[in-house]
C-alpha cells in the first residue's frame, strides 16, 4: 500500500501526534480499535473512505494531506480549489 515514503515530518503518527491525539484517544474518537489505528500508521489496511474523511477532519488536515501521510501517491491528483468544474 506504501507507494511513497512519508517524510518524518508528514506521517500519520506525527500528523495525530500534532493534533493533540494519543493514538488511543484517536482510535476512540473515531469509534475504532487501536490496533485498527497501529494498521493504518504502519500502512498495512486503508480505513473506508467515509472513515478517512472523518480522519482527516479530526486530524484538520486535507483529505490529500493525509493520503500522503499515509504512503499514497496523489501526485497526479487535483486540488480542490483548483478544480473549475466545481459550481
Amino acid at each position: 500500500m506504501n507507494t511513497e515514503t512519508s517524510t518524518k515530518e508528514d506521517n500519520l503518527k506525527t500528523l495525530i501526534e500534532s493534533a493533540g491525539y494519543t493514538q488511543k484517544a484517536f482510535a476512540k474518537d473515531l469509534g475504532l480499535s487501536l490496533s485498527a489505528v497501529t494498521f493504518y500508521i504502519a500502512g498495512e489496511k486503508l480505513p473506508r473512505v467515509d472513515r478517512f474523511m472523518e480522519m482527516a477532519s479530526l486530524l484538520g488536515v486535507s483529505p490529500k494531506a493525509l493520503a500522503r501521510s499515509m504512503g499514497i501517491d496523489v501526485s497526479k491528483v487535483p486540488d480542490d480549489c483548483c478544480d473549475e468544474r466545481r459550481s
